[in-house]
This record gives C-alpha cells, sequence and structure tokens, in this order.
C-alpha cells in the first residue's frame, strides 16, 4: 500500500502532542495546588488541545483500514492487529500496574503481580493505555464497518458522520449551555467512531475540508479556550482529566479535524525515509513515554515549585521524547519484539 506523506506526518504530530498533553496534564492532576489560577487554566486548556491528538491516530486507522481495497481478512485481522494491542497490554499494561502497585506499597511481593495482572484486565493500569482497550474494540468491529462502505453511497457515510457528529458533540454542548438534559441517543456510537469513519471520508474525498475553514475552526477552538482561561476562576481537575474535555469538547474535535484535513492537503507526495522512520515509533512511543514522565514528575519531584512551568515542560517533553524514541528504537532491533509488539 501506498505510503502517504500526510499520515506519517500526522503520526510524528500526534505522537509528540500526546507526549505534550501529558507533560502538561500529569503535575496539574497531582500537584494542583502549585500552580496560580492562570497556570493552572493555561494548562487545562493546552492538554485539552494536545489531546487532540489521540483523535487524529484514530482517524489513521479508519483512513488505512476501511478502504475498500485493503484486504482485511478476520485471520489477518487477529493475527496481525488485534494480538499485537493484547500483547502489548498483557506485557506492558501489567509491568505499569506492578510499578505503580510497588510505588504505592514501596515494597516487592510475590502476591503483586497477579494484582497487577487484574488490574490490567480491568484497564486500571496507567491512564493512557485506554486507547489500546478502545482500538481493539475499533479493530472487532471494521469488518462491520468496511461492510457499511462498500455498500453505502457517499451520501449515505456522510450522513452516517453527520449523525453520530451532533449526537457526540453538538447535543452535550447544548447540555452543558442550558443544562436541558436530551433524552434522545444512539447505541454503538461514539467520537472514536466518529473519527475513524471521518478519517476514511476525508482521505477518499467523500468529505471536503476546505483550507480557509480549517483556519476558522483553529481560530475559534482557540478563541474558545483563551475566553475561558480568561473567565474561569476554577477548574474541576478530575472533572477535565479523568472524565473527558471539559465543556469544550465540541472545540476540541475541531482541532484534529482541521490539523487532518490541512495535512492532507498539503502533504501530497509519498513519506521520506525519516518521516516513515519516526512514523513507525509512534505506537511504541505512546506506550513508553508516560514511564518517563511519571519517573520525573513523581520519583524526582519536578513541581511548579521547583522551577517556572514553561522550563518545567520543556525539559520534561525533551527528555520524555528522547528517551522513548530510543526505547522504542532498541526493542524494535529485537525481530520478535517489533514483529508481534512494536
Amino acid at each position: 500500500m501506498k505510503n502517504y506523506h500526510y499520515i506519517s506526518f500526522l503520526r510524528i504530530f500526534s505522537m509528540f502532542a500526546i507526549i505534550a498533553a501529558h507533560t502538561i496534564a500529569t503535575p496539574v492532576i497531582y500537584n494542583s495546588a502549585d500552580y496560580s489560577v492562570f497556570w493552572l487554566n493555561i494548562s487545562v486548556v493546552l492538554a485539552e488541545i494536545c489531546r487532540g491528538g489521540v483523535y487524529i491516530f484514530i482517524a489513521i486507522s479508519g483512513a488505512l483500514f476501511l478502504q475498500p481495497e485493503k484486504e482485511l481478512t478476520l485471520s489477518k485481522l487477529f493475527k496481525k492487529y488485534i494480538l499485537r494491542i493484547i500483547l502489548a497490554l498483557c506485557i506492558f499494561g501489567t509491568l505499569f500496574a506492578l510499578m505503580e502497585i510497588v510505588f504505592t506499597e514501596k515494597k516487592i511481593a510475590f502476591r503483586q503481580i497477579p494484582e497487577a495482572l487484574l488490574r490490567m484486565i480491568q484497564n486500571k493500569s496507567w491512564g493512557h493505555l485506554w486507547y489500546l482497550y478502545m482500538l481493539t474494540g475499533l479493530y472487532l468491529i471494521t469488518p462491520l464497518l468496511k461492510r457499511f462502505i462498500q455498500t453505502a453511497t457517499d451520501l449515505e457515510i456522510r450522513y452516517s458522520i453527520a449523525v453520530i457528529f451532533v449526537f457526540n458533540l453538538i447535543f452535550p454542548l447544548i447540555e452543558k449551555c442550558t443544562g436541558v438534559k436530551i433524552g434522545f441517543y444512539i447505541p454503538f456510537v461514539g467520537t472514536p467512531i466518529f473519527f475513524y469513519l471521518l478519517g476514511y471520508a476525508l482521505h477518499s474525498k467523500i468529505i471536503r475540508i476546505p483550507n480557509w475553514l480549517s483556519m476558522v475552526m483553529i481560530g475559534f477552538t482557540f478563541f474558545i479556550f483563551i475566553l475561558e482561561c480568561i473567565l474561569n476562576t476554577e477548574i474541576n481537575i478530575t472533572g477535565v482529566f479523568f472524565e473527558g474535555f471539559s465543556t469544550t469538547a465540541f472545540c476540541g474535535s475541531l482541532i484534529p479535524i482541521a490539523f487532518y484535513s490541512l495535512a492532507l492537503n498539503y502533504c501530497k507526495d509519498e513519506s521520506r525515509r525519516l518521516d516513515k522512520f519516526l512514523s513507525e515509533l509512534s505506537f511504541g512511543v505512546y506506550i513508553f513515554h508516560a514511564v518517563f514522565i511519571n519517573f520525573i514528575y513523581k520519583v524526582l519531584h519536578l513541581t511548579p515549585t521547583t522551577m517556572s512551568v514553561p522550563l518545567m515542560w520543556l525539559i520534561v517533553f525533551v527528555i520524555t521524547s528522547v528517551l522513548s524514541l530510543i526505547t522504542t528504537y532498541v526493542l524494535r532491533l529485537i525481530p520478535i519484539v517489533k514483529k508481534y509488539i512494536l
């Protein structure tokens, strides 16, 4: 299959965006009292924007997997794609859960291993791994979505995406602004499915977003976030970081949509060697970056009380990016790891 430059670019962009999101969000979650109101609000806004990188990853998967010409048998789906995620979760999800248990209890015991395994099964390991659990579900329903793509007209695809957009982004926005609960809902939909289908629709030119509209979407989002920063005096940290985007799910989705469309429109050639190399490391970097972020913040105790917030972000972002890339590259030198896990 053709190596699309825009996909490699977006993988790299999203990889670093997610590192930035967790670099910013992690100390807020555990040390929010150390922040001034200004830096607390800025942190929440920037973290929300950067978290859109996950949605871009989902859209990329949709663009690649839902193409009618891509052969995706059930055997290939399970052996090549789902198995890779399950192995990564079993190994690293359990290891991260074990690390958290040892860090909390400050001792090592054999009983901690089955407890860590149970946490992994329950998605109670480190929070960033939720993406792998969700991606497994998306892969499982991909054959159904591919059948829909093969038989649906372009109008039906656009209609389906619009309906999911309204129910998952517009209705919650209305509820938040008005306080009126909307009783209508559609089972078996969600924001991940929206971006999964949208990625295919944009890639296949079923939906086209002009560059000027993408710029308007980005500008509007930043305006709303800046307005929130100015107006907010207190932020529900738990609500923002553990229950999804705070009051701006709609705006938080516009940025990844706009960036995806802009990359698609401007990056029209095939992937360059460096782009392809870095994009292939993105899955491993997503898994490992949390190790270094947690170590720096929880073990080295880097906080806004030890240095300025921007300097803290810069140090953690650079160190985490470099070490995550090196770790992934070295592990991929092991053939069985490269073939089946990373």
